[in-house]
């Protein structure tokens, strides 16, 4: 699954890959993720990202890998347009701490429009990079549909679609192949995989009574 064909995430059912890695063209890879979330539901994840602030409540998130966590350009709580700027792990601290910044946009830049809003789900979309180099190097959707038990997160992480921070141009392909050698390979995608597959499940564990405490909110 190449990232344009992300709109294939708003099919009903599942795609033939939910979980794993996977390399693709151009020595790009495929990180995807499935988490089940008994009593959660998809307006709750939405709220999350609006309500994770500093390091203590990143920490929540993953105790083990989370280390610190800041934002840039937020307004009211809202994650949409703001970045993340967070020091993390991927399947512990054998490996190295990762500086990585997380932009963080409107899902009407992933998928078309009309068939998003007429889904019902919630997608957490976002360009993600590290904080010291002027260039993402990569995509990222966290799919979220509602389900009888509570819902389910579908997420993806498209590696080495490589682009000028400033103006989201990619980079010309001759040069993104050069980079995702020196920077992508199996034990990252392996350790990304790990990681996401971690911090969901420990969202899912305390975002019911966490959302209910917080908000108020104990419809389902």
């Amino acid at each position: 699954m190449e990232f344009s064909e992300a709109n294939d995430l708003l099919n009903p059912g599942y795609l033939p890959f939910e979980s794993g890695v996977k390399e693709l063209s151009g020595g790009k890879w495929l990180v995807a993720a499935l988490t089940r979330m008994p009593r959660c539901r998809a307006k709750m994840v939405h709220w999350w990202f609006g309500w994770l602030g500093g390091t203590d409540q990143y920490k929540l998130w993953h105790p083990r890998d989370h280390v610190y966590s800041g934002w840039e350009n937020r307004e009211a709580g809202q994650y949409i347009g703001a970045s993340h700027l967070v020091q993390e792990y991927l399947a512990g601290d054998d490996g190295p701490l990762f500086d990585l910044r997380i932009d963080f946009h409107h899902p009407a830049e992933t998928f078309d429009p009309e068939r998003y809003d007429a889904s019902g789900a919630v997608a957490v979309c976002a360009r993600i990079g590290e904080q010291d180099k002027p260039v993402h190097i990569g995509r990222m959707v966290h799919f979220v549909r509602d389900t009888d038990f509570g819902c389910e997160m579908r997420s993806r992480f498209w590696l080495g679609l490589i682009a000028d921070r400033q103006s989201g141009e990619l980079l010309p392909e001759d040069i993104a192949v050069g980079l995702r050698r020196t920077h992508l390979n199996t034990e990252f995608a392996r350790r990304l995989h790990q990681h996401a597959t971690e911090e969901m499940g420990y969202l899912a564990d305390l975002l019911p009574i966490l959302y209910r405490q917080v908000t108020g909110d104990a419809t389902f």
